[in-house]
């Protein structure tokens, strides 16, 4: 019996000290000369936080004195999360401009094992020919040793993927 107890505090003590803790959590810095460009930006900060079901992402994209934050909570156990937003700053000189109700509508689902997160996000971009309806699947991959994150976006507007890469800023 007290072996029992034993492994019962083990495991709980790798709970609480974080080794259980999702390999995605964490602070992400952006690495440009491996990414696709990204401008109107030239830093891009990528915050993780996992608490059970309970995904949020916290972004900061800057460039000289411009800067943005958005912060996006998820709710992996949603079948769709709805998040309202009053800017799309992923904008790279397309002319297209958040629309529609200004609400991005998440699917969210974790895959292998917990090292994948991906989002199929559905939004309304705004351009000078009218209104368009887009899809972006977004897979954000940590590598096996969790020093490298990679974002690889899908988007239904375009037909090459976005990949941004990422790497683990000092725990």
């Amino acid at each position: 019996m007290s072996r029992f107890i034993y492994f019962i505090g083990l495991g709980l003590a790798l709970i609480t000290s974080g080794w259980a803790a999702s390999p995605l959590a964490g602070a992400w810095k952006i690495v440009p000369e491996r990414s696709t460009d990204f401008t109107p930006w030239k830093d891009y900060d990528l915050t993780i936080e996992v608490d059970g079901d309970a995904v949020t992402l916290r972004r900061h994209l800057a460039w000289g004195r411009r800067a943005y934050d958005d912060t996006t909570a998820l709710d992996v156990s949603r079948d769709v999360n709805e998040v309202t937003t009053d800017f799309w700053p992923d904008n790279r000189h397309l002319g297209a401009y958040l629309g529609g109700d200004k609400t991005k509508r998440i699917h969210a689902s974790w895959l292998d094992e917990g090292r994948l997160l991906r989002l199929s996000t559905d939004l309304v971009l705004d351009t000078q020919q009218g209104s368009r309806a887009v899809n972006i699947l977004s897979d954000y991959r940590v590598s096996a040793n969790g020093e490298q994150l990679t974002l690889i976006e899908l988007r239904s507007t375009r037909n090459r993927p976005i990949v941004y890469t990422f790497t683990r800023v000092a725990r």
